[in-house]
């Protein structure tokens, strides 16, 4: 309703009595914002002259459109869409709106109703301003409504950009100060420690930060999604992550301080690629402390593969069959330091076939395996490798044929 409106042709009374109010228009709506503030929450601390513009011109304007003045709702449909756009970019609940809207139209009301009274002014034209104020009211709220939808859409907006740069900021390792900031600006409540997660997309979409609690940071990052999250929050999260997208994988890192939010975001998408190359097993939710020690070892791939061809030469000259008896074998040895029937128990072979195997062992590794040095390596390497094999990973031993001709 833009248009200039006509005399709502009240009654004569009525008129009058609208017309007395003209003078007072400032010193009641400052009486009627002073109690607003008064019974208004401490959050809208700082809307005082916001108000006191609001009611003074919805009354001004009212009288005038009483009067039968040319008064054009656009100046003041403006004014109260704006008080619904701050409210909602503030990120307040739009029943402070309302609550104001229905203290200040009570607070005008009973002036009216006293002045009625005093004037003698008939039942016919009191209820003829209460059909118009009503009227008029609905209209304002109207206004108010448009302007904390509009408010409402900015907000989320800017709050999906700061958390954008919230996740950006965290996973690059900015200063604690900088991720204070930018947590502020999203909204976002800083815990102590965070919950970091890699989720494989297996059909490269992407989970919308809405189907994710409130408290849940989110967004794409190539070839996963980085979701963040409180550690109290952890498991519900999870659920609807699983709900969202139920062929995802979920990687999911121990809780981290702030600052070691980009160590956890390595260890999570290196447990899914664990996963994938099949040392770590296939499930849809990979809990990342049961694996932390696969984690570790397969932190520097290159380094792995370079101790592999010097620690483990002996064993890659092997053919296919015996690397593989002897392999494990061995490993067995350096995990559990027992007897030969106690290893032929674990294997499931009988003790003289592990006698052979550790003959063998000791003519190809000799002196180094009573180096503690080289065991705890040794122990190591193959506990990282050995997963590798199994899984058909041969490239250990096709760059040891290549080296050697």
């Amino acid at each position: 309703m833009t248009q200039t409106q006509q005399s709502p042709g009240l009654p004569g009374s009525a008129v009058w009595m609208l017309k007395s109010l003209e003078s007072e228009v400032r010193p009641i709506a400052r009486k009627i914002t002073r109690h607003l503030r008064e019974g208004l929450p401490a959050e809208t601390e700082g809307f005082e002259e916001l108000i006191f513009t609001a009611v003074h011109g919805a009354m001004s304007h009212f009288i005038d459109l009483g009067l039968g003045r040319s008064a054009p709702y656009i100046a003041i449909d403006d004014h109260f869409r704006k008080v619904g756009f701050k409210v909602a970019a503030l990120g307040q609940d739009r029943a402070i709106v309302d609550q104001g809207i229905d203290m200040a139209t009570t607070e005008l009301w009973d002036e009216l109703r006293r002045r009625a009274v005093e004037n003698e002014l008939s039942a016919a034209a009191l209820n003829a301003l209460n059909e118009m104020m009503t009227t008029y009211v609905d209209h304002l709220t109207s206004q108010v409504s448009k302007g904390f939808e509009a408010g409402t859409e900015a907000r989320d907006q800017d709050n999906d950009v700061a958390r954008a740069r919230l996740i950006d900021r965290m996973l690059s390792g900015a200063s604690a100060d900088e991720i204070e900031v930018q947590a502020a600006l999203g909204d976002w409540a800083l815990p102590e420690k965070v919950t970091v997660m890699a989720v494989e997309l297996r059909d490269g979409g992407r989970i919308p930060p809405d189907a994710l609690s409130a408290t849940a940071l989110t967004r794409r990052r190539e070839p996963t999604q980085v979701v963040m999250c409180p550690p109290r929050d952890t498991e519900a999260v999870t659920k609807e992550l699983r709900a969202a997208a139920p062929k995802a994988r979920v990687s999911i890192c121990w809780p981290v301080p702030p600052e070691d939010v980009p160590a956890a975001w390595r260890w999570a998408n290196r447990a899914l690629a664990l996963v994938n190359a099949r040392v770590i097993p296939a499930k849809p939710v990979i809990d990342c402390l049961a694996y932390r020690t696969e984690i570790w070892l397969h932190a520097e791939p290159v380094m792995r593969r370079q101790l592999a061809q010097e620690l483990l030469e002996p064993l890659l000259a092997e053919s296919a069959n015996s690397r593989e008896i002897l392999t494990e074998t061995l490993l067995v040895w350096l995990e559990t330091r027992e007897s030969a029937p106690a290893i032929a128990a674990v294997l499931g072979v009988h003790p003289q076939t592990i006698r052979y195997r550790w003959k063998r062992i000791n003519e190809l590794f000799g002196e180094s395996l009573r180096d503690p040095e080289f065991v705890t390596q040794l122990l190591l390497l193959l506990k990282a490798s050995v997963p590798l094999w199994v899984a058909g990973d041969q490239s250990d031993f096709d760059r040891y044929q290549q080296q050697t001709g």
